[in-house]
């Protein structure tokens, strides 16, 4: 009898895991045409093709949807009628999304990157860069981007920890590469991929180098390849 309890509470935990899973499945497929928020400035998602409609919701940068169709509005703007759940739709400005695979977009996204100022952005927008227009030419090239802005960051972020987490010695068990490495700067970092590694000799928060990494895997005959292969030679 205990054999059998096992075997069907094993059953019943296999069967919720499947439930639980094609149920978020379900949850994260949006009708229509694949597109990415990228422009949280232009991101409202509004009732009507208006840009004094209701607003229904503002999404988020990284957010994808799918485009029902498009309009332009009585003022000339260009609108987008996007789902972003099954049962949620309406319309964003075109220039707050970019089509997944598209080239000119993928040249845009590009732009709206090297124009930012918020270092959080452009290693958020080259992420989601190399991600969606991996077949495309500007992948290499986000991905060159992603590890010099991630580069640059490390030199913030080993400040902002050294204030964070001072001189004292660590903890019985532990190491200064403990705390550093669970300093909160780097949490929304970790969030969209971006991870970093602690140079003890050097006392500082150094970029992990894999978006260089990734470039001289996936993109050996780019252009950008010897400026990865090099950073890679010196880590």
């Amino acid at each position: 009898m205990p054999a059998r309890t096992a075997f069907w509470g094993i059953v019943f935990v296999i069967v919720v895991s499947f439930t639980a899973e094609a149920q978020t499945r379900r949850r994260t497929v949006t009708p229509g045409q694949r597109a990415i928020v990228v422009d949280e400035r232009l991101s409202a998602l509004r009732a009507q093709p208006d840009i004094k409609a209701s607003l229904v919701q503002r999404l988020r940068r990284g957010r994808v949807v799918g485009i029902l169709g498009a309009r332009k509005s009585k003022d000339g703007e260009s609108f987008l009628r996007v789902s972003v759940t099954r049962n949620t739709r309406g319309w964003v400005l075109a220039e707050a999304v970019v089509k997944a695979g598209n080239i000119a977009d993928a040249e845009r996204l590009l732009n709206l990157i090297e124009d930012s100022d918020d270092d959080f952005v452009k290693t958020r927008l080259a992420r989601l860069c190399a991600d969606e227009f991996r077949a495309t030419a500007t992948a290499p090239r986000c991905l060159l981007k992603l590890g010099e802005t991630a580069e640059r960051v490390a030199d913030r972020l080993t400040r902002d920890a050294k204030r964070r987490v001072g001189n004292e010695e660590p903890s019985a068990g532990l190491s200064k590469r403990d705390y550093f490495l669970n300093f909160v700067g780097l949490d929304r970092y970790n969030r969209i991929g971006v991870s970093f590694e602690f140079d003890a000799l050097a006392d500082r928060i150094v970029y992990d180098g894999e978006a260089y990494r990734e470039l001289a895997k996936k993109y050996p005959k780019s252009s950008e390849v010897q400026t990865a292969k090099d950073k890679l030679s010196k880590r």
